[in-house]
């Protein structure tokens, strides 16, 4: 079997500190301050758990640019993550990451597309902040492009760097199944997203694999948000025979699903379990934790770094899918 590896995540619950403490600990940030007591205790369990410590880089004075261009962001989106790791790979191979945010502005992104033309930079990051397929990039500049969290919707030669979420949606399955629930519903995102279809497509995909029948009433649109998550989770616990278990395509609907299962007067995982998605602060924080699939935003920034920089030297194939890992909590 795959050895798992070891994340900030598993440092900081070993620890008793935020995800965020162990990352400006193990990057050298000074963006959180900390003890010296609690800056050894993170190194000293990080070299305990294997954890890959950064080597110190020596940095020229000059710098190569990689530009990374973002459809919209704001400091409360997970996928600040992917473009935090992108920085800080950038500057691990000796270059400086250069963010633009064009804000679903045409126009914006035309002028942010001549000034890196003219800017000098040895490639671009193409990236959305939520996964999905886009026209082909046209007008971009005559540099090496890497696509993140996006992908061409005809035939491209750009490398694009997503979530295998289909993967993450039949392990978060396989996994209740191997746990003996039988009667799975799924409350997914939104019906034109691409990562709750490609999550619902890999629920669907384990139950057919285990041979275990699917039924249209138990899998129910949440939106993404908590209120609908609630409304939905309610209509699911008055069918018969009642879920056994619930796969929530975020972690955020799965509070929702958490509320309405306790209104209910049922417990979590005697009554019924819930299995989350994203492996957000949030899951590790709930009463029970919360079991949840990886959204690996950190590691796809940096692989799409090292596609612009060539490391590994290898050849890059069109689609890179990047596989999250499986956390198990009470929940299940």
């Amino acid at each position: 079997m795959r050895k798992k590896k070891v994340t900030m995540g598993d440092i900081a619950t070993a620890v008793g500190v935020s995800q965020p403490t162990v990352s400006a600990i193990l990057n050298g940030s000074d963006s959180i301050k900390v003890s010296d007591a609690t800056r050894i205790k993170v190194l000293n369990k990080a070299k305990e758990l294997g954890y890959a410590l950064k080597q110190t880089i020596r940095h020229s004075n000059t710098h190569p640019r990689i530009a990374l261009v973002v459809n919209s962001l704001n400091m409360h989106d997970p996928f600040i993550n992917a473009i935090s790791a992108a920085k800080t790979r950038s500057w691990e191979l000796d270059n400086l990451l250069v963010v633009f945010d064009f804000e679903e502005d045409e126009e914006m992104k035309q002028a942010i597309y001549s000034e890196i033309e003219e800017g000098n930079y040895q490639g671009m990051i193409f990236a959305s902040n939520t996964p999905k397929s886009i026209s082909p990039l046209a007008g971009t500049p005559a540099i090496p492009t890497v696509m993140l969290n996006c992908f061409c919707e005809t035939p491209s030669e750009i490398p694009a760097v997503v979530a295998a979420d289909f993967l993450g949606g039949y392990r978060a399955t396989n996994y209740l199944i191997s746990q003996n629930y039988h009667y799975i519903a799924m409350i997914t995102g939104e019906s034109w997203s691409e990562s709750s279809i490609q999550r619902q497509k890999g629920y669907q995909q384990a139950l057919v694999n285990a041979d275990i029948p699917s039924h249209p009433d138990w899998i129910v649109e949440g939106n993404w948000s908590v209120k609908q998550s609630y409304l939905e989770t309610l209509k699911l616990l008055e069918l018969t025979p009642r879920p056994d278990a619930i796969f929530c395509a975020s972690d955020l609907m799965a509070v929702g699903c958490y509320q309405a299962i306790a209104k209910k007067g049922l417990t979590i995982p005697n009554d019924i379990a819930v299995m989350g998605y994203d492996n957000q602060l949030l899951a590790s924080e709930l009463t029970p934790s919360l079991s949840s699939i990886d959204l690996p935003y950190d590691e796809m920034g940096r692989k799409a770094v090292e596609l612009i920089c060539k490391v590994p030297m290898e050849e890059a194939l069109p689609l890179i899918k990047i596989e999250g890992e499986l956390y198990v909590r009470e929940s299940t």
